[in-house]
């Protein structure tokens, strides 16, 4: 069981923090990397698909460089295409027509955090939307496919990873394992 903080670090327009707050205890929201890191804690970025995650990764990188203390892991939250998990196509269906450079923008952030040589969990999902779905987790090469996955399952997988160490050192992929909106 987790006992220091999770910090989320977190510009995004959904509720996602504020339903992770919720269900984790200690958690509190920044929206930048300008945190004062404590004993134990756990740094989450709820980063946007069309974020410029490789400039903030730059962010994150001086944060840990300058922290008395370093983040007992690092979560991620990023987009399809970065872990040989879905095409162009079906990230240009999902993210549109800056498919290409957002996955570039997220593999040099990813690759970075993997470089910090500090525990990380990478979270790959496709859209979000209010109305719940069924839920999947697949690992990194297993195909991404399918509708906009529910926030409410998202904030479920984000309790395990935050509270456990399942999925240490690994890129997640979170899927509509049913059907319903595109």
């Amino acid at each position: 069981m987790h006992v220091g903080r999770v910090v989320l670090v977190d510009n995004r327009e959904d509720e996602l923090a504020l339903k992770i707050m919720k269900k984790v205890p200690d958690a509190i929201v920044s929206t930048n990397f300008k945190v004062q890191l404590q004993s134990g804690d756990i740094l989450c970025w709820l980063s946007k698909p069309n974020d410029y995650v490789d400039d903030e990764v730059q962010e994150l990188a001086d944060l840990i460089d300058q922290s008395t203390f370093l983040p007992e892991k690092i979560v991620m939250l990023s987009i399809p295409g970065t872990a040989d998990d879905a095409s162009l196509e079906q990230v240009e269906k999902w993210y549109g027509k800056d498919a290409r450079s957002m996955i570039m923008m997220h593999q040099y952030a990813v690759k970075m955090i993997d470089e910090f040589e500090i525990p990380y969990t990478i979270v790959r999902i496709p859209p979000l939307m209010l109305t719940n779905t069924s839920v999947s987790v697949i690992g990194e090469g297993q195909p991404m496919t399918g509708n906009k996955l529910g926030i409410n399952q998202l904030v479920s997988i984000f309790q395990t990873v935050l509270e456990t160490n399942g999925y240490l050192n690994q890129s997640i992929g979170i899927v509509n394992s049913g059907g319903g909106q595109q």
